[in-house]
C-alpha cells in the first residue's frame, strides 16, 4: 500500500505530532517480534477507510495523519474493524503513517521523521512495552 511521504515539507510537523505518541525501547532490550501489517489490509467500507483486524490476536495500532487531523493509539481486538471515520480518498490526500504490533508491544523506531521512511516500508520490529 502506498502511502504519500513529503519529508522535507513535513519533517518538522511530523516530529512536534508524533513525539508524545510511544516511544520505542532500545533495539534487543527484551522480547521482539514481527510487525503485524501483513494481516490489516486497509479498505474503504461503507465511506469510511480502515481494515479489519484478520491477524488472530490483538493489533497495537498508532495511526497518526501527518496534517494533525487524525490520531489514534489503540488496541483493535481479533476480527474487530477499525475505522478511521473518513473517506479513503480524504485520508490519501495526505500523508499518514501506521504501525501494527501485537499487543503490549510498541514499534522499535521512534515515530519521528527521520523513521518515517523505514515505517512506511515496513522495515521495523515490535519490542515489548
Amino acid at each position: 500500500m502506498k502511502r504519500q511521504l513529503g519529508l522535507a515539507a513535513i519533517g518538522s510537523l511530523a516530529s512536534a505530532l508524533l513525539a508524545p505518541l510511544h516511544a520505542a525501547t532500545e533495539p534487543g532490550s527484551g522480547d521482539t517480534r514481527l510487525h503485524l501489517e501483513a494481516c490489516t489490509k486497509w479498505s474503504e467500507r461503507d465511506g469510511s477507510f480502515g481494515f479489519t483486524n484478520a491477524c488472530g490476536e490483538p493489533v497495537a495500532l498508532l495511526f497518526i495523519q501527518l496534517n494533525g487531523e487524525r490520531r489514534f493509539d489503540r488496541v483493535v481486538k481479533p476480527g474487530e474493524r477499525f475505522d478511521i471515520g473518513v473517506p479513503e480518498q480524504i485520508i490519501k490526500a495526505t500523508s499518514w503513517l501506521f504501525t501494527a504490533c501485537p499487543a503490549d508491544y510498541v514499534p522499535n523506531l521512534p515515530f519521528t521523521a527521520e523513521s518515517q521512511t523505514l515505517i512506511v516500508k515496513g522495515q521495523y520490529e515490535c519490542v515489548r512495552k
